[in-house]
């Protein structure tokens, strides 16, 4: 028995030490198959398709031998801004290192069917004729007209996902220069780019003549780290926000006209903030149809903002100017309050799009779905279409709110005059209670977004960026959603009437009731129903 089970553990001991050196020389005996070392992914070609000699080398293009320490295997494939994508394992060798090499997008001959798949055509297109010769700005700086097919060795692939032409003999602003290693320099937005992040291919003019010209990839909208903290603020506005909605819309007493009017407000800007925060911080490449749905959806709900806006301004003010009873009711006139909101964005949507599918001028389109999923920022598009309609309608919201704060100072006069002394003591300290949260919300949802406003002009016009007041300005824009959430929900008459519509304390929310009624967007109310019923 003791015989047995040392001949069954010696046979495991050496199984086990079988797998361990089988391991160890398979790792010594692969080790030619990792990758090249000191040699970028776009310095490197596929050798799948040409012959090995026995000692490992390889004789690429019948030019150029490559030795068996520059190859590598690679399963993977390295696109734009070095994204890797897996593929079949495969050989290659170091090459465009120390020799000329150009990046075309497909076989010379063949077109690129689908660009949004990095797709080409299966079938050589004879009918393309072209000028194979390119400008090139040589090592020591001269220019000299290089044969693409000739004078470089070629290397395939597409680096991206809907890769779009340039093309100067179409748009001057195209214009672009190719370095003898393979970069290209884009005039436009000065930017050098390596050969892994674009590629050249014959391109048909309106002219039916064919050109070579770079393809490129999607410019992806780099914020700045001022941008990329508002717009993580935005992130953590957005639960904020929802859950104010949520608490207007579970409580009763806060369901009436001013709280409907805040919540589509909130509902405008949870949404809005919710579509900027997608197309800014998940660095996603979206189709063109997506890409232009979402801009156009985002500038709906932000200019629906805008509206809401105007909409508590109007209704503060006109509660105070007209005191007469021969008023349309609540619920006509939220109808016809939501008629401006959303017809209104309805409408200037409907115009964006159409003046972005018209024959203006780039710098007088708005720019939503060409580059960037949102407006243009780095011309006067903006401000064309989304800024200088919400600094017109800001700056009429400005003088509602000055009328009203007149008119609630006037009415404070009015009850110290009316009041008795123990009286007045107690309906002074809520009137000033009620400046106080009336300035508050003036500020959060005026001044801010005039400041922002403000910051887009002073750094549009302006390389200097910097000013502490435009940040602090935009960041209060983006954490509105929390200071919303301080100043209507987080207030001990709030928790109270939750408290009772949870509990179902049915006395606790009618006693509340009576002395709540819609804290910061209906104080008006309180303060008018204090003046009717002490004034009159």
């Amino acid at each position: 028995m003791i015989i047995t089970i040392t001949r069954q553990t010696y046979e495991l001991y050496t199984f086990i030490t079988f797998i361990i050196f089988s391991l160890i020389f398979g790792t010594l005996a692969n080790k030619n198959k990792e990758e090249i070392l000191n040699c970028n992914y776009e310095d490197t070609v596929d050798l799948t398709n040409v012959t090995r000699f026995e000692n490992g080398s390889y004789y690429y293009e019948s030019a150029i031998l490559i030795p068996p320490e520059r190859v590598g295997y690679y399963d993977y494939e390295e696109l734009h801004n070095g994204r890797r994508v897996p593929v079949k394992n495969h050989i290659r060798g170091c090459v465009c290192d120390m020799y000329r090499c150009l990046k075309f997008c497909c076989h010379p001959t063949k077109e690129l069917i689908a660009n949004e798949t990095r797709q080409c055509s299966e079938y050589l297109q004879k009918e393309i004729e072209y000028d194979p010769h390119l400008n090139v700005i040589l090592r020591n700086g001269n220019r000299s007209n290089l044969h693409a097919l000739n004078d470089f060795f070629i290397i395939q692939g597409v680096p991206c996902e809907y890769a779009y032409a340039v093309v100067p003999e179409e748009d001057e602003l195209d214009g672009w220069d190719l370095f003898e290693n393979g970069t290209l320099y884009r005039h436009y937005d000065k930017a050098y780019i390596s050969k892994r992040d674009f590629c050249i291919h014959p391109y048909q003019l309106d002219t039916g003549e064919w050109v070579l010209n770079p393809m490129n990839c999607p410019v992806e909208n780099v914020a700045s780290l001022s941008s990329q903290i508002n717009n993580i603020a935005m992130a953590i506005s957005v639960p904020f926000i929802i859950l104010t909605i949520l608490v207007y819309a579970f409580l009763p007493e806060l369901r009436n006209l001013h709280g409907k009017c805040l919540i589509s407000y909130l509902t405008s800007l949870a949404i809005g903030y919710s579509l900027l925060c997608t197309l800014t911080l998940t660095h996603a490449i979206f189709p063109p149809i997506s890409c232009s749905l979402l801009g156009y959806t985002a500038y709906f709900f932000l200019m629906a903002v805008f509206f809401w806006l105007s909409i508590i301004s109007y209704d503060l003010w006109q509660n105070f100017r007209f005191t007469g009873s021969k008023r349309l009711t609540q619920h006509k006139r939220f109808l016809m309050y939501s008629l401006y909101a959303w017809g209104g964005p309805l409408i200037l949507t409907v115009c964006v799009i159409i003046a972005q599918a018209s024959g203006l001028e780039d710098n007088l389109k708005p720019g939503i779905g060409d580059e960037y999923c949102w407006l243009k920022t780095d011309d006067w598009s903006a401000m064309i279409y989304f800024f200088g309609i919400n600094l017109v309608i800001i700056i009429v919201n400005m003088f509602m709110f000055v009328f009203t704060m007149t008119k609630i100072i006037q009415i404070q006069k009015e009850l110290q005059r009316a009041l008795d002394k123990e009286e007045k003591s107690r309906h002074l300290r809520t009137h000033r209670n009620n400046v106080a949260l009336f300035l508050r919300l003036f500020i959060i949802m005026g001044i801010s977004w005039l400041l922002d406003i403000i910051s887009y002009l002073v750094n549009h016009n302006s390389d200097d960026s910097g000013n502490l007041i435009f940040y602090i300005s935009d960041f209060m824009n983006a954490i509105q959603g929390v200071l919303i959430f301080i100043l209507f929900v987080l207030k001990p008459k709030v928790w109270k009437l939750l408290k009772g519509r949870l509990l179902g304390n049915k006395e606790n929310n009618e006693s509340t009731h009576s002395e709540y009624s819609d804290d910061g967007i209906a104080l008006q109310e309180r303060i008018k129903t204090d003046a009717v019923q002490y004034i009159d």
